[in-house]
């Protein structure tokens, strides 16, 4: 993949289309998943978790930017992901926030012509700015949030937490994931370049 990708853009989501979201949502969801469990260990552990993730997800993501040029693919990405973070006991405006930031995703993908490297890592550093809907309780109500975190997690950790992720240092964190997000966007467009196209799974 050079600075222009040669998969020929789509009119609007068709069945292969939607197996691609269903295949690379998944993928992407177990990373950012996975990311999430290293913060049971330890809440320091969560910065290095969702680091690793943003990082990582960038390449699932540039590679179904590849694989899916058409309108609408981030945004179903991002509602299902908004649909996963609700079932699996997360705050449900996680649904619009993601959702949302899919849609604006999509329409910076569509104004590089589905085929810009440069928009393709921007969209995928701007939809990471939807790992703030987790938190968003907290910045609504920080007691209530601990309060019941110390239920399901136990106080020590809810102590430990509270003392770390701060309204402020959640604000900041978040921002950075997005600027380490662009790193892990570019980082996969390299590896689409070496490994993926040369095997065929780009065009």
């Amino acid at each position: 993949m050079t600075s222009r990708q040669s998969t020929v853009s789509r009119p609007k989501l068709g069945t292969r289309d939607l197996v691609n979201i269903g295949v690379y949502t998944a993928i992407y969801y177990v990373v950012t998943f996975l990311g999430g469990m290293v913060g049971i260990v330890s809440p320091i552990g969560m910065f290095v978790g969702f680091t690793l993730s943003a990082i990582v997800g960038g390449t699932v993501i540039m590679l179904f930017l590849a694989k899916t040029p058409v309108m609408g693919a981030m945004t179903v990405l991002g509602l299902i992901v908004g649909v996963l973070m609700l079932a699996t006991g997360h705050f449900w405006g996680c649904i619009p926030i993601c959702a949302a930031l899919g849609l604006v995703a999509d329409l910076i993908v569509k104004a590089g012509g589905y085929h810009s490297r440069g928009h393709n890592i921007v969209a995928y550093g701007v939809f990471q700015l939807w790992l703030i809907g987790p938190f968003v309780p907290l910045f609504m109500n920080a007691k209530a949030y601990y309060e019941d975190m110390r239920g399901s997690m136990g106080a020590q950790y809810a102590s430990q937490m509270s003392q770390i992720f701060t309204p402020a240092v959640v604000a900041i964190f978040i921002v950075i994931l997005c600027f380490v997000g662009l790193f892990g966007a570019w980082i996969g467009t390299k590896l689409i370049d070496r490994h993926f196209a040369k095997a065929g799974l780009v065009s």
